[in-house]
């Protein structure tokens, strides 16, 4: 046994130990871990509605509207790009026009964003951003704010105009690869994971700097397994913050934001649930402990979804949080696959669910790729896949994109799809220089992807139909993994070379419509280039 498998082991054995210390507050998980109990629950889930309280937000009795697929975070009180894709169901990709002929406005920082760091003993110099990576854009009073976690380590606060630092960073003790949230109740907060072990809680109110209200460590609740980053992006509903950790833990932390006399934003949160992200089952079906979550948690009506780099695809009733009954599992899935990729939820509640193609399994193979899924039905949830008879090699690492009935994906293997929605169908796909780890994001007809030879792309998509013609490619320069945010005119996107950049018209051009066409020339590389996530 390893050093490091040592004392991960010891750490597991003193969790529970430090939990109780503590005073966390942790619900047992009653729902059970195998196959036939997750389909028994998920035949007598219930439709009642939610109680008015604090976790009550919807208009229809639900946490998460369906109608608000593709829409801006629901019910929110602050505008802006406030999660990775936006919003519950992971769906939305933020506001055009998107530009027609950009260039490079600016980049931040000015020096690289760069910082050593271990992962699973191997230490290294990672820098810019990368996976997921997406900038956060924030319309507040003073100013339209975009936030950011890096590979320097540190949670940036940017002026989304100009590119000048707005206040100073907050410094982690390791990398930043995910995606922070901010809170859409129009709270001063954002909340980001690193990986140092710590999710933070983060004031952005206080005058002339950023303050960290609270932490939470990825390890200060056993079992745990495989390691101890947190690259989900969370998810905020009412008072309830819910999250995955790549501990292969699932949290519900109950915020109790309140602001002070000075009128400056308070938090005193508390662990009100959370339980293992495996079982005994997947681990031997896998023959290993691989075992984490970093896809970021999606919500439909009351059900929160997530996958598992151990191959699970995990639904959660929520409905009963408020009034002290914990989570119920009611939905679980075996891929075969790493699912770091975000499941996303349509509004008809199918599950649209991309999977690594990493294990030699023949329930990998069974499973697919791509493939879309019906929670409901807990015999043959299957509805349509793709597998490595596609040529999916390598799988998947993004999230899919829907637009306009068509599913968009990138594969390891540097290939961009286009999906039949209902049928799934390959209605068309382009070849870019992979990996393609980036999730395609689409705003006014318009998707938008980096390569790994640091070219971003802008394809035409108002036909679904037929391959897309390219608007534009830029050159940034750093292997494209980090999926971009669109803002009025602006897209914002990180690179691995140590930068990121906000391209917009340049000075003097006419701001584009939603409707503006720019042609440009196909991509036909087949480079071969891998990097790191």
């Amino acid at each position: 046994m390893s050093d490091d498998r040592r004392r991960r082991r010891t750490l597991l054995a003193l969790a529970v130990v430090s939990a109780v210390a503590l005073g966390v507050s942790v619900l047992v998980d009653r729902a059970g871990s195998d196959g036939d109990r997750a389909s028994r629950d998920a035949s007598t889930t219930t439709t009642e509605p939610l109680p008015e309280g604090e976790f009550f937000r919807g208009a229809k009795g639900v946490l998460a509207d369906p109608t608000g697929f593709g829409q801006p975070y629901p019910n929110a009180e602050v505008e802006g790009l406030l999660t990775f894709r936006g919003n519950p169901s992971r769906s939305y990709y933020g506001v055009g026009p998107v530009p027609r002929t950009p260039t490079v406005l600016t980049r931040f920082p000015r020096e690289p964003m760069c910082r050593e760091s271990e992962n699973l003993g191997t230490t290294k110099v990672w820098c810019g951003l990368g996976w997921t990576g997406q900038p956060l854009i924030v319309e507040r009073e003073d100013r339209r704010w975009a936030i950011f976690g890096g590979y320097d380590g540190n949670i940036h606060f940017v002026d989304a105009l100009t590119g000048e630092r707005i206040v100073p960073d907050i410094e982690t003790g390791d990398i930043i690869k995910g995606t922070p949230t901010v809170d859409p109740d129009g709270f001063p907060l954002v909340y980001s994971g690193s990986r140092d072990d710590l999710l933070r809680i983060v004031a952005f109110d206080r005058p002339g700097a950023a303050e960290v209200l609270w932490t939470l460590d990825s390890e200060s609740v056993g079992p745990v397994l495989w390691n101890d980053d947190w690259d989900s992006s969370p998810i905020v509903l009412g008072d309830y913050l819910v999250v995955g950790s790549e501990s292969s833990r699932f949290w519900v932390v109950k915020l109790n934001r309140t602001t002070d006399r000075a009128g400056l934003v308070q938090v005193a949160p508390e662990v009100v649930f959370t339980t293992e992200a495996w079982d005994a089952e997947v681990l031997a079906s896998n023959g290993d402990e691989v075992a984490s979550v970093e896809s970021s948690v999606a919500v439909h009506e009351d059900t929160v979804y997530f996958g598992t780099s151990a191959g699970l695809i995990l639904g959660y009733d929520l409905r009963g949080v408020a009034t002290g009954r914990p989570p119920r599992k009611v939905f679980r899935f075996y891929t075969g696959g790493d699912n770091d990729a975000s499941v996303v939820v349509d509004e008809d509640g199918y599950l649209y669910v991309a999977s690594q193609y990493d294990r030699d399994l023949d329930r990998a193979r069974e499973v697919g790729q791509l493939t879309k899924l019906d929670p409901s039905n807990t015999v043959k949830p299957i509805v349509w896949k793709l597998d490595d008879a596609t040529a999916l090699k390598g799988g998947i690492y993004g999230t899919p994109g829907i637009y306009e009935r068509t599913v968009y994906v990138g594969t390891n293997g540097g290939r961009l799809i286009g999906v039949d929605q209902a049928t799934g169908a390959i209605r068309w796909e382009r070849r870019l220089p992979p990996p393609l780890w980036g999730s395609p994001v689409i705003v006014d007809d318009t998707l938008l992807i980096g390569d790994c030879e640091g070219t971003f792309h802008a394809f035409d998509v108002s036909n679904p139909l037929v391959a897309p013609p390219e608007r534009w490619a830029i050159e940034l320069g750093g292997c494209i993994e980090a999926t971009p945010a669109v803002w009025d005119g602006r897209i914002y996107i990180g690179t691995r070379a140590g930068h990121l950049y906000i391209l917009g018209e340049p000075a003097g051009a006419t701001t584009p419509t939603p409707s503006a066409r720019s042609a440009g020339a196909s991509s036909s590389s087949t480079t071969t280039t891998k990097a790191d996530r």
